[in-house]
């Protein structure tokens, strides 16, 4: 596999000298393509988060791996990370716990944002069982935890935390200025924070009934003092058996949050072997939003350009200001554009591969000359775009 000749930006007819960073070369860009600038480039993953509705929304993907990767502990990964926001708020970055029947909106307790039929579907889909599942050796009892479920303080944000909670252990994570609960980029840093204290105190304690990760999981529910009284995990049939089910689904769900880097059916390819110019947000009254919704490849006209991963082909054809298009839904729930093309091979319907030809470069539509626009996107239409060297990095096609 190439590895291609990332550019300092510039416009998508310009060409200046590469710049090497360590192992390879890496696109210089703003906002979220910047963070490969400088030092400490990450080398391709074995795997990668799935991507998209399916799975983990892409605009959260970095901030998790990061949230993992600032964890000393192996076992916190970052498909844990996103299987507890699948569960804690399906990543919904306004999401707030649901009172209690018979509380106003001010009050209520730390409960499952399912609906009741939703938490039946998957009690029924729950697989094996955790320590503590109410077997033969089971004592539920009392909540030793001595918190009435009605009395838990009402959880915000994409993490869940709650008001105190946050005061105590929210953070920065984006440099702004400000500890913001319903902003993703400190809420999951913070997320990842509390997690891998709480591993190091369950790490502390090999008596307790269940493994730490599970200890671990099940304090970010109902705290650390109601585990003590537990001894372990939450016994499934006590007062705290949601919190049994949410560890449960929590670790079943973290496989089905990865896909391997490179699928196992077509692989993962770059779309063209050739220098990036204009990156991903640059600004210019070029483009109708402000913002250059893609990055560049500066190649010429009648360069093959090839399918990024497997897929199907949702358009192929005139794009409007896009000029002759391919676009293509990808397994992961992800989607890609490719633009300006000269002549387009694909045909609406078309499954394909990695490396699969879908047409040829050229500089039909909104263009300054020849190139590749590429675009990787959360839906099929405009305005869904997101960062493309973040998901090309994370899919193991450049260091």
């Amino acid at each position: 596999m190439k590895i291609p000749r990332w550019m300092v930006p510039v416009m998508a007819v310009a060409v200046v000298t590469p710049l090497s960073i360590g192992l390879g070369v890496v696109l210089l860009g703003t906002g979220e393509d910047g963070e490969a600038a400088g030092t400490g480039v990450p080398a391709p993953q074995s795997t990668a988060l799935k991507a998209g509705d399916v799975g983990v929304p892409v605009v959260y993907a970095k901030l998790l791996r990061d949230a993992a990767s600032d964890c000393d502990d192996a076992s916190l990964t970052a498909p844990v990370l996103a299987a507890q926001l699948k569960r804690e708020s399906n990543f919904n970055p306004r999401a707030r716990s649901v009172a209690e029947e018979g509380t106003d909106d001010d009050g209520g307790s730390l409960t499952d944002p399912r609906s009741a039929e939703k938490r039946a579907e998957d009690g029924e889909k729950s697989g094996e069982g955790l320590p503590g599942d109410g077997g033969p050796d089971a004592s539920p009892g009392a909540d030793p935890s001595g918190v009435a479920r009605s009395e838990r303080p009402v959880t915000r944000g994409i993490a869940q935390f709650s008001d105190a909670d946050w005061a105590e252990e929210g953070i920065d994570g984006n440099n702004d200025g400000v500890k913001d609960i319903l902003d993703p980029a400190d809420a999951i840093p913070s997320q990842g924070r509390k997690m891998c204290a709480l591993l190091r105190t369950a790490k502390e304690h090999p008596d307790y009934r269940g493994k730490p990760l599970e200890l671990a999981l099940a304090a970010y529910r109902v705290g650390w003092k109601a585990v003590e009284g537990y001894g372990g995990l939450p016994w499934a049939t006590g007062p705290d058996g949601d919190t049994y089910e949410y560890v449960k689904a929590v670790m079943k769900a973290r496989e089905q949050m990865v896909v391997p880097a490179g699928d196992v059916v077509g692989g993962w390819a770059l779309p063209v072997e050739g220098p990036a110019g204009t990156p991903y947000h640059q600004r210019g009254s070029a483009w109708s939003t402000g913002l250059h919704t893609g990055v560049d490849f500066v190649v010429p006209t009648g360069t093959p350009v090839k399918a990024i991963g497997p897929g199907e082909v949702l358009a192929a054809g005139a794009g409007g200001a896009y000029g002759n298009q391919v676009v293509i839904r990808h397994e992961d729930g992800t989607f890609s554009q490719y633009a300006h093309l000269s002549q387009v091979k694909a045909v609406v319907g078309q499954r394909v591969q990695g490396g699969t030809l879908v047409g040829w470069s050229g500089d039909t539509g909104n263009a300054t000359g020849p190139h590749l626009h590429f675009e990787v996107r959360t839906g099929a239409s405009f305005g869904s775009d997101v960062a493309p060297v973040p998901y090309l990095r994370a899919k193991g096609l450049i260091l």
